[in-house]
């Protein structure tokens, strides 16, 4: 049932022209409204300019909004071939009075309404667990979980539901005899339950509303009566065991999957043909309810089947879960209510273990089932609580002269990171990876600034801003983005960011992990710069992404916690939840990351309603996380009902939360490291909650190193964040960590949201700290940025207050904080309390003074922070002659207005809140001599680099300029922070000298005027070749004029090399070895000669290829015309590509100028398979590696062809997974089919299992 929805977003006052193209029978507006939000602005609609498609066993667009991935053709230089199809949510009745819900565990039903039988795209199951169900265009087909969840011996716990398309196979079925082929919608939803609605055309036909973990499903005939379907009648599968009145129990076994179900009907209730596979039940009130019943074999007793029953026709048409936050402790009480019609009623309560094991007022009744979460256990409840810890959030680790690190180096890899420019800092336009790179920008800019790095912290925060300013308006110079803005879909009522990745658009996933990022980088900006969250200002444009995935409740833009389950009590990920396992969420760092965001921006706003909403997501994740994922109660010893695995399941924890079971890996890789890595990304102070259990965590790193070479974070893969495992094992075992990082001497891969500053003050300062010890129950904090850790029974006590006055923060064993107004504040074991009046002790002063950038008017200055046993209110700055006073909160200050050739002295007085004021810190300087304001030089241009060897290369750039002339330039040369060579000199360029093989450099060029003052630095990197470096994959042809220069690039002792010339005589040649390879040359060649030929390989054996054939002056690659493995040759526009071994299917990915990656199906002909890739021109680069599929997969690695060039590289066969995932990557969501990949062979390879694409879809991050 399309319901279209009413625009409730106010439309803007400026319109935009965008375009006026017509969209199939759509007519795309001709004017996108622009609405302004704060300083910002948002679109109502995708820029057709920033379409982008792909081929990908078919045709598929990205970044037209929610629309069908599917279009006509893909055309990649020039757009799309086609329309896109808008998708429209499937609602009616009050759902579609109310913001567009997804997600939850019902999201496909307002994605796609009905999935018709047979149908494998439309896949989705419904999991209002202890039931499954999938909403058909006939009914519903209704199953228990715990009886078909079964362990595969490996990886996965699930229920692999047997022919999952049909109207019925296990289980049960319900239909109307009256109508078939329905439309079904979301007719409403609440918290914890979700009611669909059938319609024939405009007539009403059934209703049901299911509820998470009740064992009834509520059913409304409104035209037509009830069909009760099975399999079959009576028989092994299939049977009688109750019939009383108005009920009648069934029980089925079907693929060893046995349910028992009761059908209740409301009044005098008829049923015909009982031992039939299609049961009529029939009465007045229309009303029924279908009962699953937890039997795990055999047949229901009689007293369960009469205490079921008898709340059987107590309807629940809401399930209202809401939260308050104890500000004395910040724990967070839930509280669950069972409605009908705004009234409490009693029924038949499922409960799961994070609500069972944190409810100590409920008695259970004694029935139970496992299930998808573990033990459910049912109690006739009208309503029930549970209590939560919320462990604390920090906006950062703060800096420490005692935790052990070198704060010089620190500071050097901070310059480091700033020095490589911002076009380095992040390259992205999709809202996740950027979102990353903002993170990380974040993170470095709260170290800088702790580190009395002003400068470094004013760049990185002013790019922050400049970057979420440029997100956060629609428009530039007039006209609408076409990329890095936001629109809002008035049907689906989201915000939706653009480009899009990872299907964030078409299907609605990951928002939270997404915009998380986002907020968290504005939270870093307003914690130094509040004005810049002032709602006039940027602030709306943040509320605004949270509101998208954490909205508040009766928001009318968006549903209320839109990622967030409050009835499950964790996040999913996907919107559309197409999937046969009903929906999943993985990574519950990055859902934690979003959550303590929102707790960050409203301390630092002021808005504890957003605080508190903030605290509980943060604090039921981290909960879940813990019971869920990690099954914290096995580790404990506790057994039976506590322990929430099946017993025959061997591992600690698991990866993908799925609602009918749980799958250890990942959506992109089935490494240890990857799978349990994931739930430290990121690693900051809003995802402490994995270090709850260090015990624990220490034997989970043990797991995750798994593969490792060496047991640890260095011995793993590259790829395989090793940075990431240093950050999770500092939390167990900081002393390890720093040392098998030191091991690895700043040599290693930085994962992409992760930097090398970061990470190094990360494991020293948990060497400082220990254990986490908030979140254990024995200590709490009455405020949320507030947290305390253990080392050897001495205590550490850190909060940060985000207010503009001192606060007092207390903890419950005693301690108390007095923290200074925006600032930290710390004790430890020992340490006396706090209270308001108690401070009399004054700052320590102010660190060492700096003063930069001298004139004849002006200087720059700044200073290390002072301390305080409270923290530090201000800095008082006398400047003399003048007595001129500054008062100021930072730790640098712009002077002006002074005289030339003065010697001025400079003071600084460290104040605290009480008033209390530090001894003096000073510093001389002298202003500069011309009173003409002589300025330093510009920063030289254009700096490059050529004639790069494995030991040296050349640099070059244009001059700077200066008032009164450059005296010299000063170049240096660093790696990894570390610097290694200084060159000063009068010329613009140099030839460098005694560089390593492979390495990377940072060569920066200062010029310094006559007066000693020096410009900025210009940054270049580069990478020296390593030893015997060469383009060559394995067989490879150079045409060098008349001559064809043959190269074997293989590890090998010898390579000899067999040839004819149009098929004249043989001749056997021993190559020469240079570098790396191996060479022969071929001299005196005609164009369309025809050269046959083989290798013979010889190290410890020998082996010969096959003959194969180059035809020279014709462009080939290795292998033209009888071709041998795979090859490609030039015909006209085209590059023809063929693969010639034995495989019964073979996939082609490639990628046209570093472009959108194709993925296509080769055609077979002949016994070779082929492909044209059309349309190039000269110098066009394609990248590209094959699958290739015959009963197992393997992938080639990457090779690059030039077209039209007179080098043609042969690429390599063979399985080189590594390599492939190092090539160009595609970031855009897999084509949603739902169901098994047409292509089948590889494409059925997921999450390390062989399981059928509709069970799982295809996502990848990495």
């Amino acid at each position: 049932m399309q319901h279209n929805k009413k625009n409730i977003w106010e439309r803007c006052q400026t319109t935009m022209l965008i375009s006026s193209v017509v969209v199939g029978t759509l007519c795309t507006p001709v004017h996108a409204a622009i609405t302004s939000v704060g300083s910002g602005s948002i679109s109502n609609q995708a820029n057709p300019e920033g379409y982008t498609c792909s081929i990908d066993y078919g045709y598929w667009i990205q970044n037209a909004g929610i629309v069908e991935p599917g279009i006509d053709g893909c055309n990649p230089p020039s757009g799309i071939i086609g329309a896109p199809k808008p998708l429209i949510p499937q609602l009616s009745g009050p759902a579609s009075d109310q913001p567009t819900a997804t997600h939850r565990w019902w999201g496909s039903v307002s994605f796609y309404g009905e999935m018709p039988v047979g149908d494998s795209s439309k896949a989705g199951y419904i999991t209002p667990d202890p039931i499954t169900a999938r909403i058909t265009n006939l009914g519903f087909r209704m199953m228990g979980i715990p009886n078909g969840l079964k362990y595969d011996g490996n990886n996965a716990w699930q229920y692999s539901i047997p022919d999952p398309f049909s109207e019925v196979f296990d289980g049960i079925a319900f239909a109307n005899t009256a109508h078939s082929n329905l439309d079904a919608s979301l007719y409403d939803y609440s918290d914890g339950s979700m009611t669909v609605e059938w319609r024939d055309g405009s007539t009403a036909v059934m209703r049901a509303t299911f509820v998470y973990g009740s064992p009834y499903v509520f059913i409304d005939v409104l035209s037509g009566q009830l069909k009760i379907n099975t399999r079959g009648g009576d028989g092994p599968e299939r049977g009688l065991f109750y019939q009383n009145s108005n009920k009648l129990g069934i029980w089925t076994e079907v693929a060893s999957n046995r349910n028992s179900f009761l059908i209740v009907g409301e009044g005098d209730t008829q049923y015909s043909n009982v031992n039939a596979a299609s049961v009529t039940a029939s009465n007045n009130s229309g009303h029924f309810t279908a009962v699953w019943l937890p039997v795990d074999d055999g047949l229901p007793s009689a007293a369960m089947i009469n205490d079921f029953a008898a709340l059987a026709l107590n309807r629940v048409d809401e399930v209202r879960i809401d939260y308050d936050v104890d500000l004395a402790d910040n724990s967070v009480r839930i509280q669950q209510h069972y409605l009908f019609q705004d009234q409490e009623v009693t029924t038949m309560a499922g409960q799961m273990p994070l609500q069972w094991k944190n409810d100590q007022n409920t008695s259970s009744s004694g029935y139970k089932a496992r299930s998808s979460r573990g033990i459910v256990r049912f109690s006739a409840l009208s309503q029930f609580s549970y209590e939560l810890p919320f462990i604390g959030v920090l906006p950062s680790l703060p800096g420490s002269d005692t935790a052990g690190y070198d704060v010089g180096k620190l500071k050097s890899l901070i310059t480091d990171f700033v020095d490589r420019g911002e076009s380095s800092w992040n390259t992205a336009t999709d809202t996740y990876w950027a979102g990353k790179n903002y993170g990380k920008v974040a993170e470095l800019a709260a170290l800088a600034q702790q580190h009395g790095m002003t400068s470094e912290h004013d760049r990185l925060i002013s790019w922050l801003k400049a970057e979420l300013e440029d997100w956060f308006t629609a428009t530039h110079n007039g006209q609408p983005d076409a990329t890095k803005y936001f629109a809002y879909d008035d049907q689906w009522n989201t915000l939706l960011g653009f480009s899009e990745s990872f299907g964030s658009q078409q299907q609605l996933n990951d928002h939270h992990f997404h915009y998380g990022y986002f907020v968290r980088a504005a939270a870093e900006i307003c914690r130094t710069d509040k004005s810049w969250c002032a709602p006039d200002a940027w602030g709306s444009m943040v509320e605004l992404l949270i509101r998208d995935y954490a909205a508040g409740r009766n928001d009318p833009m968006f549903p209320y916690t839109r990622n967030f389950d409050p009835a499950n009590g964790f996040s999913w990920a996907s919107g559309h939840a197409n999937f046969v396992l009903g929906n999943n969420n993985e990574s519950t760092s990055e859902a934690a990351n979003a959550y303590g965001a929102i707790v960050l921006y409203g301390l630092i706003t002021g808005n504890d309603e957003l605080t508190q909403r903030g605290m509980y997501l943060h604090a039921s994740s981290a909960a879940s996380y813990w019971e869920y994922w990690n099954n914290i109660d096995r580790y404990r010893g506790l057994g039976s009902d506590y322990d929430n695995f099946p017993a025959e399941y061997d591992k600690m924890t698991t990866s993908i939360i799925w609602g009918n079971g749980m799958v250890f890996s990942t959506w992109f890789s089935g490494a240890y490291a990857h799978i349990l890595g994931i739930q430290g990304l990121p690693l900051n102070p809003l995802v402490m909650h994995i270090g709850q259990h260090p015990d624990y965590l220490a034997d989970y790193v043990t797991l995750g190193l798994k593969e490792s070479s060496n047991g640890k974070p260095s011995g793993l893969a590259s790829g395989e964040w090793s940075d990431i495992w240093w950050n999770i094992l500092a939390m167990t075992d900081a002393d390890a960590a720093v040392a098998d990082f030191n091991s690895r001497n700043f040599d290693y891969t930085v994962e992409s949201g992760e930097s090398m500053a970061h990470t190094y003050h990360w494991i020293n300062s948990w060497r400082q700290l220990g254990h986490l010890k908030s979140g254990d129950g024995t200590v709490s904090s009455d405020y949320p940025a507030a947290m305390v850790f253990e080392k050897n029974g001495q205590l550490t006590y850190l909060a940060y207050n985000y207010g503009d006055t001192p606060k007092l923060v207390t903890f419950s064993d005693g301690m108390a904080i007095l923290v200074a107004a925006n600032s930290f504040g710390r004790k430890v074991t020992g340490d006396m309390p706090d209270s308001q009046q108690s401070d009399t002790e004054a700052p320590y002063p102010a660190g060492t003074m700096t003063v930069a950038q001298i004139t004849a008017t002006s200087a720059q200055l700044s200073w290390l922070p002072a301390t305080d046993n409270i923290g530090v209110a201000d800095y008082l700055v006398t400047v003399t002659p003048g007595d001129s006073r500054y008062t100021v909160k930072d730790t640098h200050l712009s002077l002006t207005g002074l005289t030339a050739s003065t010697d001025y002295t400079v003071s600084i007085i460290a104040r605290d809140a009480s008033g209390n004021q530090s001894t003096a810190t000073t510093t001389s300087f002298t202003t500069d001599y011309s009173s003409g304001g002589d300025t330093a030089p510009t920063t030289p241009t254009q700096l490059t680099t050529t004639n790069i060897t494995n030991n040296g290369a050349s640099i070059s750039w244009v001059a700077a300029t200066d008032d009164y002339g450059i005296d010299h330039y000063q170049v240096t040369v660093s790696q990894q922070g570390s610097v290694l060579q200084t060159h000063e000199l009068k010329t613009t360029s140099l030839t460098l000298t005694g560089l390593s093989a492979g390495v990377e450099y940072l060569v920066s060029v200062q010029a310094f005027d006559t007066a000693g003052q020096s410009s900025a630095a210009a940054t270049v990197r580069f990478t020296t070749t390593s030893n015997g470096q060469t383009d060559c994959q394995t067989f490879c042809f150079e045409e060098q004029g008349d001559t064809l220069v043959v190269t074997a690039a293989v590890d090998a002792s010898l390579v000899d090399f067999h040839y004819k010339v149009n098929g004249g005589t043989q001749l056997n040649v021993a190559m020469s070895k240079s570098g790396g390879a191996f060479e022969y040359k071929i001299s005196g060649l005609l164009n369309n000669d025809v050269v046959d030929y083989f290798f013979t390989v010889i190290d410890d054996s020998a082996y010969d290829t096959d003959w194969s054939q180059y035809v020279f002056g014709a462009g080939s690659g290795a292998g033209q015309g009888n071709c041998q493995d795979f090859c490609l040759n030039e015909e006209g526009s085209s590059l023809m590509v063929t693969a010639a071994v034995d495989a019964s299917k073979i996939d082609l990915h490639y990628i046209v100028n570093g472009g959108v990656q194709m993925n296509v199906s080769m055609t077979k002909g002949d016994g070779d398979f082929s492909y044209e890739i059309p349309n190039l021109s000269a110098n066009d680069v394609v990248d590209y590696f094959f699958t290739v599929i015959n009963g197992l997969a393997y992938d080639t690695a990457w090779s690059r062809y030039t077209f039209r060039s007179t080098t043609a590289t042969s690429p390599i066969a063979g399985d080189n997974a590594d390599a492939k995932q190092d090539g160009p990557a595609d970031n855009a969501a897999e084509p949603d089919t739902g169901a098994t990949d047409s292509a089948g062979g590889a494409g059925s390879i997921v999450l390390g299992l062989m399981i059928p694409l509709w069970l799982l879809g295809r996502r990848r991050k990495s």
